[in-house]
């Protein structure tokens, strides 16, 4: 009791301490910043490197009035420094004035005092999420990846419902077990829509400038900025629920990250109507109109045969489980094979390509199909890949790199499932509107046929 004790004093007597000796002083041309205890250091953070300023407000701290200022430099990959426990002015303050000073040093290099005025700027609001549609985006935003839960849930509840089912008839036992699948899909569902809801509750988006400014969060406020310079590529995505009642969600992929998101990727739209959304979309991208170009037929063949191999490798498995374990109605699983054909279909028809002026498109997916717009001044990499089954068709994937940090589970801008051919055409054709948009080429590629 007497260390626990002991422990708390030296804890708190440690933060009292280390908020005395923390000091920062924002300048016209750096941000310096001095820390530490027991070690000392100074920064000294060029304005021209820092990328963006983010405010993060808990509960807590907007009870308090106060907040965390985060700042984002070119070519990190977390947060370079953090102001923590600073007012909600200040923190105003510091953003305004390291936007104003950085705009400053890259336009005219021409000096703006603490005192600017900066109210005179542009505000216009692009977008608010409403309640109705917050509820609504809550309900049709299933994120599939929570489905993983699942698979840490059954080896747990296992041992437990061994006993209870021992002695059962193997029919009821899979019934029960669909079942409890049922609910577990359920409870991810309510679990991904409450994370949802708490997470962009009162979103909004305004435009301040060459800025989108953005906040979000009911137990964790988010203030943050996509500069213009930064934004790599925007993606519409759309799942099936959405795509059914007509709406779409927008996400904006930066080189870098945003508060609340280590992935690079910050929603700009949450949930609007299509042709809204695609309005909001053209207004942060002028991409045009966009007729897409599907996959190669010999794909849709390949896909019919993908999905064959696993309707058959399912059936083998039922076979053999009610082989070891008793009998089970395994033969069911020969009407899948029915929805092979559909399935193949819809996976080729929801995949696709485009390139326009300016820009290279492409979709794909079915049951979260997302569109990808990379300007062509953002591409890095242009790869050509070809995988041992994709040769035996005669078919190839060309890959658009660009500098987002979009994670290891990222998707990129993918021309998928094309001849051998048109793939050599896309990667010649996207490398040349690339050197022409850096001004390499003069002249640009000859368009699509």
């Amino acid at each position: 009791m007497v260390l626990a004790v002991l422990f708390v004093i030296g804890a708190l007597a440690y933060e009292i301490l280390r908020y005395r000796f923390f000091a920062y002083e924002l300048t016209d041309d750096s941000l310096y910043i001095h820390s530490g205890v027991l070690f000392r250091r100074e920064r000294d953070i060029p304005l021209g490197r820092i990328q963006n300023v983010d405010i993060t407000r808990s509960i807590f701290q907007r009870a308090l009035g106060i907040g965390a200022v985060g700042i984002e430099t070119a070519g990190g990959s977390s947060t370079e420094a953090a102001l923590n426990f600073v007012s909600r002015a200040e923190a105003t303050r510091l953003q305004e004035g390291i936007r104003t000073r950085k705009r400053s040093l890259d336009e005219s290099d021409s000096i703006h005092t603490d005192t600017e005025d900066t109210s005179g700027e542009s505000h216009e609001r692009l977008f608010e999420l409403s309640d109705e549609d917050l509820v609504l985006y809550s309900l049709l935003s299933l994120d599939p990846r929570l489905f993983s839960i699942v698979f840490v849930l059954v080896p747990t509840v296992a041992p437990f419902a061994t006993e209870y089912l021992a002695g059962r008839a193997a029919a009821v036992v899979f019934v029960l077990g669909l079942f409890g699948l049922v609910l577990a899909g359920l409870a991810v569902w309510i679990l991904g829509g409450f994370s949802r809801f708490v997470g962009y509750y009162g979103f909004t988006l305004t435009r301040v400038g060459d800025e989108l400014r953005y906040e979000r969060g009911l137990l964790q406020r988010y203030d943050g900025s996509i500069p213009a310079g930064k934004i790599q590529t925007i993606v519409i995505e759309e799942n099936v629920l959405m795509r059914h009642f007509g709406y779409a969600s927008l996400t904006i992929e930066t080189a870098g990250y945003g508060p609340g998101s280590e992935s690079g990727a910050e929603s700009a739209v949450p949930l609007a109507k299509r042709d809204r959304l695609l309005e909001l979309a053209r207004d942060v991208e002028d991409f045009g109109e966009v007729e897409f170009a599907r996959p190669a037929p010999e794909a849709r063949r390949r896909y019919t045969v993908r999905y064959a191999i696993v309707v058959t490798a399912l059936l083998g498995a039922g076979f053999l489980g009610s082989w070891l374990v008793g009998p089970v109605p395994w033969y069911g699983l020969v009407a899948l094979y029915a929805a092979v054909p559909i399935a193949a279909r819809k996976k080729w028809a929801h995949r696709g390509w485009d390139i326009v002026d300016g820009y290279v498109i492409t979709r794909t997916g079915f049951w979260r199909r997302r569109t990808h717009v990379v300007p062509d001044d953002r591409v890095q990499t242009v790869i050509d890949r070809r995988t041992l089954f994709q040769r035996r068709w005669g078919l190839g994937t060309v890959v658009i790199d660009t500098a987002s940090s979009g994670g290891f589970a990222s998707q990129e801008a993918s021309v998928i499932d094309v001849r051998t051919a048109t793939a050599d055409a896309v990667r010649s054709a996207v490398t040349e509107k690339l050197l022409t948009a850096v001004g390499v080429l003069k002249e640009p590629p000859e368009p699509r046929d």
